[in-house]
This record gives C-alpha cells, structure tokens and sequence, in this order.
C-alpha cells in the first residue's frame, strides 16, 4: 500500500483550515457548513471547482427557501405526523426535479440535507436563522475553495496550464518544468 497526499487532498485539508479560521475570526456559531461546502466544491481545477461551488450554493439556498415552506405548511396545518409524511417528501421530490430542470442537480443533495435539517433538527423559533447562516456559511466555504485552488498553482493539465490558461509546451517554452 503506498501512502501518498496528492495537490487536491492537501488543498482541501488547508480550505478546510480557513474556513474554522474564518469562521472563528468572523464569530460564526459553527463553522461545519463552510467546512463542508469546501470540501464539496474543491475541485482539480477552477472550471470544477466554480461549477460546484454554484450547485452548492444554489442548493442550500433551494433548501432554505424550500424548509420555509415546509414550515409554512406546518404553521398552517399542524405539524403532526401525517402532514409531515405527505408534505416533506412531496416538497423534496419537487425540489429535485426542479433543481434538475434547472441543471443543478449536483446541488440536491445540499438542498436535501439543508431542508432536513431545518426542518427536524433547529428548533422552529430558530429555523429562519439558521437558513440564512447555512446559506452565508455556504458562501464563505465557496470562496475558500475558490482561493485556494486560485492560489495555489495547479498541476501541468494533459492540455492546458489551467492558471494561465496557456498550453503545456508555452508554459515550458517560459522555463516551468513540473518535473523539478
């Protein structure tokens, strides 16, 4: 077996270093959503990584706005068993297929997790801000894992340097060899 920590483990274990960093300057309550989204959204290249990021955050903020709805429904009739088993997987099932028509569907698990946590997990005095955190936490696990991979040079791609966006050969031609 060969050990081996390769640029996109080591990239995604620093993202994940600023984020409980930022989270704990900026006084977040928790800094597991931003931690989450980097390292779902850190990718092997910026294309990747953007792509990613935005079904993230589109996602968890489908999941937010859709959990508001979920509570809507249980302010309005009750939050007995029997609303909750016909309306919860009703509004899940329609937040998918609207996230896939939409061309997220790498967000729905996101909007799946956020929606249910909200719903079952917060508190419902607390849910409307709790969505609304999740969704900043999302923004600021996004923007790490966009730094990061920004700043820290990428590998020689089979086509292009992806930094630069110039060919192999131009980016040797300038004196990089990634064998040194």
């Amino acid at each position: 077996m060969k050990f081996k920590i390769g640029m996109r483990t080591f990239k995604t274990g620093l993202s994940v270093f600023f984020c409980i960093l930022v989270s704990i300057l900026l006084k977040r309550e928790t800094y597991v959503v931003a931690a989450i989204t980097t390292v779902f959204t850190l990718r092997e290249d910026m294309e990747n990584t953007l792509r990613y990021g935005k079904h993230r955050i589109i996602g968890n903020v489908m999941g937010a706005i859709m959990s508001i709805a979920v509570i809507a429904i249980f302010n309005w009739l009750g939050r007995t068993e029997l609303v909750q088993l016909i309306f919860i997987p009703v509004i899940i099932t329609l937040m998918i297929a609207l996230l896939a028509s939409l061309g997220y569907h790498e967000g729905t698990v996101g909007a799946c997790a956020t929606l249910l946590t909200i719903v079952f997990m917060i508190p419902a005095n607390q849910s409307y801000g709790y969505a609304f955190a999740r969704v900043v936490d999302s923004f600021i696990g996004m923007g790490i894992a966009l730094l990061v991979n920004y700043v820290i040079p990428c590998k020689v791609g089979k086509k292009r340097f992806i930094r630069t966006g110039k060919s192999e050969e131009e980016v040797r031609a300038e004196g990089f060899n990634p064998e040194k």
